[in-house]
């Protein structure tokens, strides 16, 4: 009986060796069109979602920073367990706002914008108790460029606005600003400018 069943086993080793190989070859055209597949559909949301700005970060003295009402020059000091970034100095260096348009670092400008902002400026920055931000209007002419806005808020502005020198560090400001100007950019795209408070 041995005898017989191990000529039928014999055979169907090179079939099932054929059956599994065609499976494997199967299998790994499907893995190949299904990967391709991925790759191109990640390929297609990079190329719907914009790239966040990438800026040539540059380092050098200071620019002058002067108070919004005083005039006086503001003083850039580090304040306590504060380290200036890299996009800090680059804007101390240069007035350009590395942070600007880069969807990751607006999202955590607002974070910082409504626990220490809102509750003056509004949710959206539409104006409450302080003026709107978000708006094509400016109380300080000034606040146009990042330099203005960083002077009012960093040496503080007429009314219940004091300084933030102190209360928050050169890089949150910059985060700040740059959901400051995005949500300006939002309010033009839907139709118009936010109302001034």
């Amino acid at each position: 009986m041995k005898e017989s069943q191990q000529p039928q086993s014999r055979r169907m080793k090179p079939q099932l060796a054929i059956a599994l190989g065609v499976s494997g070859l199967v299998m790994a055209a499907f893995l190949t069109v299904a990967c391709a597949k991925d790759e191109s559909a990640g390929n297609a949301d990079s190329a719907a979602k914009p790239a966040p700005v990438q800026v040539a970060l540059k380092d050098g003295p200071a620019l002058e920073f002067r108070g919004t009402l005083s005039g006086d020059v503001l003083d850039l000091t580090p304040m306590e367990g504060e380290t200036f970034t890299p996009e800090a100095k680059h804007f101390m260096a240069t007035g350009e706002n590395p942070y600007k348009g880069n969807p990751e670092e607006v999202k955590k400008g607002y974070t910082i914008f409504s626990t220490a902002c809102s509750g003056c400026h509004g949710h959206l920055a539409e104006g409450k108790l302080g003026p709107a931000l978000a708006d094509d209007y400016w109380t300080y002419p000034k606040n146009e460029t990042d330099k203005g806005i960083f002077e009012t808020i960093y040496g503080g502005a007429a009314g219940m606005m004091g300084p933030q020198q102190g209360r928050m560090t050169v890089d949150e400001i910059l985060h700040v600003i740059a959901w400051i100007r995005h949500q300006a950019e939002e309010n033009l795209k839907n139709g118009g400018a936010a109302p001034h408070g």
